[in-house]
């Protein structure tokens, strides 16, 4: 019978704490940006998605992200570090398979929802970032020089065999 009272006490301590809560964001972000991130948010109460997601690229990379939102409509952009947007897209509950693309220099950026304003409680948002390095141009010319081999390789066959 002592159990009882606790867990109400409990609860009743578990439900005070997050009443005061407006929202809460799960990232994976921060630091050097992994081959994949991730990032969400959830509002328990009306008002501003505060959501930012920091990281920084080492080196030139391409840099894929895709989400889905409760919303209708959310603005979701990528930034670097003067608060300019790079890159923007509208995630809504159907946009989990659009995916958007840029290529950006080594430095640090962040991704943030840009719009609405303001929502309801119960808006969420949730994305996924993919990072990949730059491919140099000596990477393209040994690929070129490879396949240039396989075509004379198939060529003195072709020719051989008349």
């Amino acid at each position: 019978m002592k159990m009882k009272p606790l867990a109400w006490a409990v609860s009743l301590a578990a439900l005070t704490a997050t009443a005061n809560v407006h929202a809460t964001v799960f990232s994976s972000f921060g630091g050097t940006h992994d081959s994949t991130e991730s990032g969400s948010e959830i509002l328990f109460a009306s008002g501003p998605l505060k959501g930012v997601f920091e990281f920084v690229l080492d080196v030139p990379s391409i840099v894929s992200y895709k989400g889905a939102s409760t919303l209708p409509f959310l603005g979701f952009g990528l930034f670097d570090t003067g608060d300019t947007m790079l890159s923007g897209a509208l995630f809504s509950p159907t946009t989990g398979a659009s995916l958007t693309s840029v290529t950006l220099a080594a430095g640090s950026y962040y991704y943030a929802p840009v719009f609405p304003a303001a929502v309801g409680a119960g808006a969420a948002y949730a994305f996924e970032s993919h990072a990949a390095m730059v491919p140099e141009a000596e990477s393209y010319a040994y690929m070129l020089a490879g396949l240039g081999m396989l075509g004379m390789v198939a060529f003195r066959r072709t020719s051989g065999r008349k």
